[in-house]
């Protein structure tokens, strides 16, 4: 019997959940700016940190890949887990957001070790991260299976 060739495989490539990631988060983004003018640039950072975090979540999956975010002096950060010399050490990577607004903070202190991550499987431990801004705030709640489930906050 022959071989399945490769191109009648089956799926979507990361290219094209990438972009379809792009696409939800943009959309998401321009109707939060239109429904709350006065709370857009921390609901847009929020939007936006919630697709990079998806994407990291597709990165891991699809690239065999231990990835995480944490918290730094500037905002959030990417890190990727190498081993260097037989120590694994997480490595700062380049996270595509805009400057982070100075009055969104997580109930998470600054930290060399993420609070969020990912890997092959999922997520490695369900997290809870709570966001406070001067109009309101959210907790973000990640299950096991990677996915993130968003309650607004008094």
């Amino acid at each position: 019997m022959p071989a399945r060739p490769a191109a009648m495989a089956r799926g979507f490539t990361l290219l094209e959940l990438l972009l379809v990631l792009l696409v939800i988060g943009l959309m998401t983004a321009l109707s939060v700016a239109w429904l709350a003018p006065g709370e857009a640039p921390v609901r847009e950072a929020l939007a936006r940190l919630a697709d990079e975090a998806r994407v990291l979540q597709a990165q891991a999956r699809q690239g065999g890949r231990i990835l995480g975010l944490r918290w730094g002096a500037g905002g959030p950060e990417r890190v990727g887990l190498s081993v260097a010399d037989g120590v694994p050490r997480w490595r700062v990577e380049p996270l595509r957001l805009p400057a982070w607004p100075a009055d969104l903070v997580p109930d998470r202190p600054v930290s060399a070790e993420p609070w969020l991550v990912f890997t092959p499987h999922g997520v490695a431990r369900p997290v809870q991260v709570s966001w406070r801004w001067p109009g309101g705030g959210e907790r973000w709640t990640w299950q096991s299976d990677g996915g993130l489930r968003v309650v607004a906050l008094p």
